[in-house]
């Protein structure tokens, strides 16, 4: 009996461990932590590596990557380095960026990442977006300057869901861009970034 259990034991053991790993095999990291591969600098010289993260120094301009999503759910951390700091997230971007500063995508939408009050709100370039957005909730998890702090955004056809430090914050039913870019806001002040990675989700 001793033996067998021992035996189910250690089933017991790999069954979950390979359920893990299942589970998080979606994702696929954005960043090396060494290098800007598969990143593409669209008018700045101010997103680099520095201590393994992505560091932007401010500027305009925008850091894209380089392939096309659809459905997808990307995880990130950040930080703000310097307090009021205003950057941001977009998706489902063109790679077509206007011609003078401050040079972001003509089409998309950009998820606002600040150090202030218009944090995680959702802004369409080129085209209209709607959301909501917990405020309340936001407050409640929302770290100042110097701490990292967990983002996840997934976006399914027409919705869009931002989740901050594992709390459902915004969320949107319509985004009518089927298909883009993610990317990195260069904007005002100072922020890191770092365990950029994404999974690819089925239509819904």
């Amino acid at each position: 009996m001793r033996g067998k259990a021992r035996g189910f034991l250690v089933t017991l053991a790999v069954a979950v461990f390979l359920g893990a790993s299942a589970n998080g095999a979606g994702l696929v990291s954005l960043f090396d932590g060494k290098s800007l591969d598969g990143w593409v600098a669209v008018a700045t010289d101010h997103f680099v590596v520095r201590n393994g993260v992505i560091a932007n120094d401010g500027g305009t301009g925008w850091l894209r990557g380089a392939r096309l999503y659809k459905d997808f759910e990307l995880h990130a951390e950040y930080r703000v380095v310097r307090p009021g700091s205003d950057s941001g997230l977009f998706f489902r971007a063109s790679a077509e960026s206007t011609p003078r500063p401050p040079n972001w995508p003509v089409r998309g939408y950009q998820l606002q990442v600040i150090d202030g009050e218009g944090q995680l709100m959702l802004f369409g370039h080129g085209t209209p977006v709607k959301f909501d957005r917990k405020g309340d909730a936001l407050k409640a998890v929302m770290k100042g300057p110097g701490e990292w702090q967990t983002l996840v955004l997934k976006v399914v056809g027409r919705r869009a869901e931002v989740s901050l430090n594992g709390t459902l914050i915004t969320v949107s039913n319509e985004i009518s861009l089927s298909e883009g870019h993610i990317g990195l806001q260069g904007k005002n002040g100072q922020f890191e970034w770092r365990a950029l990675s994404i999974k690819e989700l089925p239509p819904h």
